[in-house]
């Protein structure tokens, strides 16, 4: 029967066999290793196991074990395995290579055990798997005294070259799951930063994010103040290694000075092994201390131009504002490149977060100090009419609900006009300015409002306070500027201590009822006010029943 070369369009990988090498094939042999290749699929692993399994048919072993270690540790995180063993009944077992003991060497395969079989006991021919990235061993275990012949080697060598092209796309395709992750991971980061502008909630995300992406044992952001050291502002962390949240680190960057303006730069400083980093013995302990063997720290560098050029990576030079750090803890790590990578996007990502917040935090600032302005009176750094207004008609709503008293003090400066007469306008706002700081000291609550209600005369809105209550105040409040001494700033040049000032008070007290709105709490300490002068002023008069109706 001639020989029948296999076409290469009828393979589903792009196996580099020869037309010599397929030719010199047992015919079945040949149509059973097409027949393998035309049942490929996109999972590169399974391919393998139909490789392995396809050797210890066409050799006649009796087990057939293909382990394969990845060159690069990043892949370890992969939740597929890369163990494939075929055992007699040609069923696959439940070996896995996360099961097989770890050499240091991570290029050997030489110490990995199956567990379940005895694919690696005598009788067996072992072919190695090698790539850029990949370094894998075919194990074949044939009957004792019957070695392969050279068709059953040339049959090995090319599933070996075929399971190396496998696992190529297995490596190229973890690869591009961890470079999807990454962007994944930044792109959420940016995301939450377009919808908060809450920094410590960004903050906290970035490390818990950063931790599960790497799989470290603990991600911080250290921010570092004017004298160079280091406060810990968000941590995340496996619970069995110890917290660094509330520690002050003297020297958070753990290098040389020398080194610093190379790292303000933008670059990651990696340390695959800090017992050969040569740190000082005190740092070298501190990190013993949290059992940090491997690190990764990011510079967060506060520039002008970072949200315009928010495409690229790399920070500019700037201020450095904190550091972004990654621990591996008991054990040294490789880190990849992948990981190093991801750190300066994540680092742009913050920048952007605490230039959001830091401007926000401006214009919340901005904005307190625009409402206090419309709500203060602008001589006298009390509130203003309007504030008052505002006030007393929220306070009448609310004790309306309670049921609870809402008393009203109207206060008016006596022979004011006479005072800006004799003394000059300059001397009157001085008198204006000491009766109204004289009024706020007096005041022992918060809920307690005072006012310039207009001109010459002030308004204390007392909620929850009895007509009793209020007249006490009243009294203390007028004592006490009797007694204040006003400073003359008349036009005679040398400042000199005038004469006394006195004043005026109205009280009214009541209830609120649904019938009534505020203004009739004005109107009736209006009254009492006017009598408070009429009656020769320098008195506190309170607002009666007949004060009252003739308010309404």
């Amino acid at each position: 029967m001639p020989l029948i070369p296999a076409p290469p369009l009828l393979m589903a990988s792009p196996v580099p066999f020869s037309s010599q090498e397929l030719a010199n094939l047992n015919p079945d042999d040949l149509r059973q290793l097409i027949h393998c290749f035309l049942s490929f699929n996109s999972n590169p692993l399974d391919n393998i196991h139909r490789l392995v399994n396809l050797g210890r048919e066409l050799t006649g072993s009796l087990c057939a074990c293909y382990q394969s270690r990845f060159q690069t540790e990043w892949v370890e995180r992969s939740q597929q395995g890369s163990l494939t063993c075929i055992m007699d009944n040609a069923s696959q077992s439940n070996c896995s290579r996360r099961q097989l003991n770890r050499s240091e060497n991570t290029s050997s395969l030489n110490l990995l055990r199956c567990p379940t079989c005895q694919c690696q006991q005598n009788g067996v021919s072992q072919n190695w798997v090698i790539t850029d990235d990949i370094h894998g061993k075919l194990s074949m275990r044939h009957s004792p005294g019957r070695p392969f012949n050279s068709e059953q080697r040339r049959i090995i060598s090319l599933i070996t070259r075929a399971i190396a092209i496998e696992e190529d796309r297995l490596y190229e395709q973890e690869r591009q799951r961890i470079q999807q992750e990454r962007e994944l991971v930044v792109s959420q980061i940016a995301q939450q930063i377009r919808k908060s502008l809450d920094l410590q909630d960004i903050l906290h995300n970035t490390v818990r994010s950063l931790l599960d992406f790497l799989e470290a044992d603990r991600v911080i952001i250290c921010r570092i103040n004017d004298d160079g050291k280091g406060d810990i502002l968000e941590e995340a962390r496996n619970p069995e290694i110890p917290s660094m949240v509330d520690w002050v680190l003297s020297d958070p960057w753990l290098v040389d000075q020398k080194c610093h303006q190379d790292y303000l730069s933008g670059q990651v400083l990696v340390i695959e092994d800090m017992q050969q980093a040569n740190l000082d013995p005190g740092l070298q302990q501190l990190m013993d201390f949290f059992k940090v063997r491997a690190r990764l720290v990011m510079p967060i560098i506060l520039t002008q131009e970072v949200e315009a050029n928010a495409g690229d990576d790399t920070p500019s030079s700037g201020e450095a504002w904190g550091l972004l750090m990654v621990h591996q803890c008991h054990h040294p790590r490789q880190w990849q490149i992948d990981e190093i990578n991801l750190l300066p996007q994540l680092a742009t990502q913050l920048v952007i977060a605490i230039q959001q917040a830091q401007l926000y935090e401006q214009v919340q600032i901005a904005n307190r100090e625009l409402s206090e302005l419309a709500t203060q009176d602008g001589l006298t750094q009390i509130c203003n009419r309007r504030r008052f207004d505002e006030y007393l008609d929220h306070e009448w709503g609310r004790l309306l609900r309670s049921q609870a008293p809402l008393s009203l003090i109207l206060l008016d400066i006596d022979w004011f006009k006479q005072y800006n007469d004799t003394y000059g306008h300059l001397a009157g706002d001085q008198c204006l300015q000491q009766v109204a700081q004289s009024l706020k000291q007096s005041m022992q609550r918060s809920t307690d409002l005072v006012a310039r209600y207009g001109g010459e005369e002030f308004a204390i809105i007392l909620p929850d306070t009895t007509e009793a209550g209020a007249q006490f105040l009243a009294e203390q409040v007028r004592s006490q500027i009797a007694h204040m001494p006003i400073w003359d700033l008349g036009s005679h040049g040398n400042g000199s201590m005038s004469s006394q000032v006195t004043v005026s008070i109205g009280v009214a007290s009541h209830i609120p009822f649904p019938e009534a709105s505020p203004k009739l709490l004005v109107a009736a300490a209006d009254l009492a006010l006017y009598r408070a002068k009429e009656q020769g002023r320098n008195r506190v008069c309170i607002a009666t029943d007949a004060d009252f109706n003739q308010a309404e």
